[in-house]
């Protein structure tokens, strides 16, 4: 389960990088053209018109899938319900995982990230809760304007659709998500918080790489990163994280795709590797390439 902070939530020539992040999806019965877009979940609104064709990718398309339906997202139920699924059990909490040793370390690493709050305060969260916050502030420090929940770009291109009457939908509830990123078993989540405290330069220098990457619209730059034995997803959580909710999003884009013209934005993880979206839609006979510019 190496570093979900990665999955949170991925230098070619400049015409090439424009359009790895955009993805044209055509032919095989497909009604017009569809798009696949990735997201960084952490980037603002505004980076929608740094991308070239998007704003004319969501200006053309009947329907728009986003992960979740931004509304859910944002809405107080769902922040109240990710509160108590990021709660550890009474008898699984970090003082109970942790040996001491373990336990002093990643304090200290929650200390300095979290302006001195400890585990003395944030003990009771999973590990996993803990691994996602410390990603969150490592790449704040190269995203100072995000976290603004209103602003997000997932939730900006599903306002920006419903602004010109688009149809926008969830692939999966957010009981899903929670589900995928709650549920490994505790002691691996700790293990792998500790591992994050132990390397956390090199995350950090991982996060700063993520960013710039994203920033350079660079596919390939950020499945490196994804993949990358060290700080990247090993093989069970890229399964749990995302190939496992592609293979069920499927579903539904392939049952709309022949039908209306459709813009999937999801995190940019989920289109990469062998069971990644534009994997599974060319398995299916569609054509799948990036929409290039000059």
């Amino acid at each position: 389960m190496k570093k979900l902070m990665l999955a949170l939530l991925l230098l070619l020539s400049c015409s090439l990088a424009n359009g790895q992040l955009l993805w044209r999806v055509s032919g095989n019965g497909c009604y017009e053209s569809s798009y696949l877009f990735g997201t960084l979940h952490l980037e603002s609104g505004e980076f929608i018109d740094s991308v070239p064709g998007l704003a004319l990718a969501i200006e053309s398309v009947d329907v728009i899938f986003g992960e979740v339906e931004g509304e859910d997202m944002v809405s107080m139920s769902t922040m109240m319900q990710m509160m108590k699924d990021a709660t550890a059990p009474a008898d699984s909490t970090l003082d109970k995982l942790l040996t001491a040793e373990d336990y002093e370390l990643v304090d200290a690493v929650v200390k300095k990230y979290l302006y001195g709050f400890g585990l003395k305060e944030l003990g009771v969260l999973k590990p996993v809760a803990l691994t996602t916050y410390l990603g969150l502030m490592q790449m704040q420090k190269f995203y100072p304007n995000s976290l603004d929940p209103k602003n997000l770009i997932d939730v900006a291109i599903q306002q920006r659709g419903k602004q010109l009457g688009k149809r926008v939908e969830g692939l999966e509830r957010v009981e899903d998500q929670t589900q995928a990123l709650f549920g490994a078993p505790l002691r691996e989540q700790a293990k792998e918080l500790v591992d994050l405290c132990r390397k956390d330069d090199k995350f950090a220098d991982s996060s700063r790489e993520l960013c710039e990457a994203y920033r350079a619209q660079d596919l390939t730059a950020l499945e490196k990163i994804v993949f990358d034995p060290e700080v990247g997803m090993d093989d069970a959580s890229m399964d749990r994280m995302s190939y496992d909710r592609n293979r069920k999003w499927m579903e539904k884009i392939a049952g709309t795709i022949p039908v209306q013209r459709v813009l999937v934005a999801v995190g940019a993880a989920h289109l990469i590797g062998e069971q990644g979206l534009i994997s599974l839609l060319r398995s299916r006979g569609y054509t799948v390439e990036p929409v290039l510019t000059q």
